[in-house]
């Protein structure tokens, strides 16, 4: 798994922008916030479902059986079509919604389901005219069991630890996948392969339209368990304050040379008023580390690599010249966002998802506030490399269970959940009710009134979601600009070495890139020299990173071993 989305503060739907807000960016680093699973999952292992894990990468062939087929479906055209697999757009609403599903998609049943939330608890069922409208609609009813996503990672492993305790569907973030899922998947969780292969999924013309490299990314050890919430081309971006450059007499950077100068001249302490926050999970991206690269024929981690180096020092040398916030310094991250919305600082890293939610809560205070992403350079100005992120932020499983009718309405409702915007499933799913949860604008764009942005929350739409598209009708000149900076972005992207491979790594190399967590910033700030790189990664490699680089090869396709 390339990337590890950051999840929004608040649901964003229609272009996925949220769930690929989460900063870290690799796995050996994501991995050490998990400990093995005790009991039930870590018990459940058998030779067939390693064998996937352990024989190395699905073929073509190996998916071309089992894949649903994909049979494309648009409801509305884009105002903004999408370029090179870039995010189309959609400015205003269509004159008339579509009705997606035909008749009622429940038969009555009554599903728990675990879902993370990174905002306030919605009110329960009882209390919430959004749930109710939502279940009416389905025709069965969804009981969600809300859990604070910070903490969801723990939830999880406690509750897969007792397989008779598992909620009907469970939501479960790519970043909190837990160790040795591969192993447990199918003693815990419904094959679906059967339901939805092949012209099975034709059944669910909404789930037909998701695109097939976000069901191979639902696959483990060669079979179909999950239901995708698929993920963005490019998730993240360097963010500036366009009004305030415009104010300051200064332009967007092309290099990262350009960029440290920016930062520097933006900053006036005097004026409260400094370059940037820091942007170590940016600057990664700009130089171009991703978890595991091929160069020269072999195999190299991201702590190995030179653009890391690079990274590190250009970093320690934006730290060094006083650009940096000094809340930032000392590790304030909690406040960066308040800090860049009120122009203490004017250079951000964030996930695009980020972009809509600080319009929302900063344009009616301040209309001229214009945050814009930098097109990504490379470090001495030219074309930059884009690793594609991975296809799916979310997945949702469906306990393990011999009831298939139990299993055919679950996959109705999501079909369901599933429809696309243009039609009138995706405005309940994504707003409610006109009148009770939502109400139009003068431009007859659906808005959230008060007591929809208490109950209108992701928790239906995270279950499973339609392909991307930015429909924030509510403001079609953000949609211009995403759309039209995804679409200058799409051509430097390329694929990441395992894009699109479930590849867990064994637990005992789960904690192997801490140190380079607390190293990183430590060299950063100028408390520690960058030589102290070198040892790190010496120790990283006789502590298990050969060994580590030695299982990962094994996945490894015959055109990524060549390049």
């Amino acid at each position: 798994m390339e990337q590890h989305p950051r999840p929004a503060a608040a649901p964003d739907r229609e272009h996925r922008g949220g769930p690929a807000r989460r900063s870290l960016l690799g796995t050996a680093v994501a991995g050490a916030a998990l400990a093995a699973l005790p009991g039930g999952l870590a018990a459940c292992t058998s030779r067939e479902a390693g064998a996937q894990q352990d024989d190395g990468p699905m073929t073509e062939a190996d998916f071309a059986a089992i894949m649903p087929t994909y049979q494309p479906l648009t409801l509305a055209e884009p105002d903004i079509p999408g370029v090179d697999g870039s995010t189309p757009g959609y400015t205003t609403m269509p004159a008339l919604l579509v009705k997606a599903v035909e008749g009622v998609p429940g038969k009555g049943g009554t599903y728990t389901v675990m879902s993370p939330a990174w905002w306030t608890t919605p009110p329960g069922a009882e209390d919430n005219a959004y749930f109710q409208a939502v279940n009416e609609a389905l025709g069965a009813t969804l009981d969600f069991q809300i859990a604070d996503g910070n903490t969801y990672a723990d939830k999880l492993q406690a509750v897969l630890a007792s397989p008779k305790d598992v909620p009907d569907w469970v939501v479960i973030p790519s970043w909190n996948i837990p160790p040795r899922f591969q192993q447990g998947v199918s003693a815990l969780f419904t094959d679906l392969t059967d339901f939805i292969a092949g012209d099975e999924v034709l059944k669910y013309p909404n789930l037909a339209n998701i695109p097939t490299d976000a069901w191979k990314y639902c696959t483990f050890n060669g079979r179909i368990y999950g239901l995708p919430y698929p993920g963005e081309l490019v998730g993240n971006a360097l963010f500036y304050r366009r009004d305030v450059f415009g104010q300051l007499g200064l332009a967007a950077p092309t290099s990262a040379d350009e960029l440290l100068q920016v930062a520097k001249d933006a900053t006036d302490p005097a004026a409260r008023r400094w370059g940037c926050e820091d942007i170590w999970d940016g600057a990664q991206l700009l130089f171009g580390c991703t978890d595991w690269t091929v160069q020269d024929g072999n195999l190299v981690s991201r702590f190995e690599s030179p653009q890391y180096r690079q990274a590190i020092e250009f970093m320690r040398e934006l730290f060094a010249s006083g650009a940096v916030h000094p809340d930032a310094v000392a590790g304030n991250t909690q406040q960066a966002k308040d800090r860049f919305e009120a122009g203490q600082t004017v250079i951000s890293a964030d996930g695009l998802g980020g972009w809509h939610e600080a319009l929302t809560r900063v344009l009616p205070s301040n209309p001229s506030y214009d945050q814009q992403p930098m097109d990504w350079f490379a470090p001495d100005g030219g074309a930059p490399t884009l690793y594609k992120g991975a296809p799916v932020n979310i997945f949702s499983f469906i306990k393990k269970t011999d009831d298939t009718a139990a299993v055919e309405e679950m996959l109705a409702i999501a079909d369901y959940i599933a429809s696309p915007f243009g039609s009138e499933e995706f405005q309940l799913v994504n707003y409610g009710v006109e009148g009770v949860t939502f109400e139009r604008d003068a431009a007859g764009a659906p808005a959230l009134n008060e007591r929809g942005g208490t109950e209108v929350t992701s928790t239906y739409g995270f279950l499973v979601s339609p392909p991307i598209v930015n429909a924030k009708v509510q403001f079609p000149q953000y949609v211009r600009d995403f759309c039209d900076w995804m679409a200058r972005q799409a051509p430097h992207v390329v694929e990441p070495v395992f894009y699109g491979q479930q590849i867990q790594d064994p637990s005992q190399f789960s904690s192997l890139g801490k140190p380079f967590e607390d190293l990183a910033k430590d060299i950063i700030r100028g408390r520690s020299d960058v030589s102290e790189l070198d040892a790190a990664v010496k120790n990283w490699r006789s502590s298990g990173g050969d060994e580590l680089r030695a299982y990962r090869e094994k996945f490894l396709t015959g055109d990524e071993a060549a390049s």
